[in-house]
């Protein structure tokens, strides 16, 4: 650990925000590699059409849009890791957290039709989804760090 403050950040959300950001990860990964069969992997998450058109724009447009969603997902990993001590703390973490909670829980409940649409594939999404938004959320919570944290994270600017 290399934030001497993370001691005091409770065992539960420690271990909510490793999960949400190695998911994040895994998930940046998974696109990284997915590109190798980027048509086959856009038709399984149901976007085929949507980069079939953006492709007619640019034949490199699908490519460049999935390595910026790769890259977005890898920084929601290491600030979900930066807040469980993991690694240096970034500008605006708590907020970061919550703003990042807050698009998973959105992404999650409002963000697709999928229930309506009995769509199996963007139900388990919706659903992995909110679980990491929940793991985002609880690490954000102000509660969930002792006053020890909150008193050291501002006599000291990092």
């Amino acid at each position: 650990m290399t934030d001497h403050t993370a001691q005091h950040i409770k065992l539960p959300a420690r271990r909510a925000l490793r999960a949400a950001g190695w998911a994040n990860i895994s998930i940046a990964a998974a696109q990284g590699i997915g590109l190798i069969w980027a048509w086959s992997m856009f038709r399984a998450v149901g976007i085929e059409e949507d980069m079939r058109e953006f492709a007619n724009q640019g034949a490199a447009l699908p490519y460049i849009l999935t390595l910026i969603t790769a890259a977005g997902f890898a920084v929601f990993g290491l600030y979900a890791l930066a807040g469980a001590g993991d690694l240096r703390r970034p500008p605006l973490l708590r907020a970061g957290l919550a703003c990042i909670a807050a698009i998973y829980i959105y992404r999650a409940t409002w963000g697709t039709g999928a229930v309506a649409d009995r769509d199996g594939a963007q139900i388990a999404f919706a659903v992995i989804a909110l679980g990491v938004g929940l793991c985002y959320a609880y690490g954000a919570m102000p509660g969930v760090r002792s006053r020890a944290t909150a008193a050291a994270s501002t006599d000291r600017v990092l």
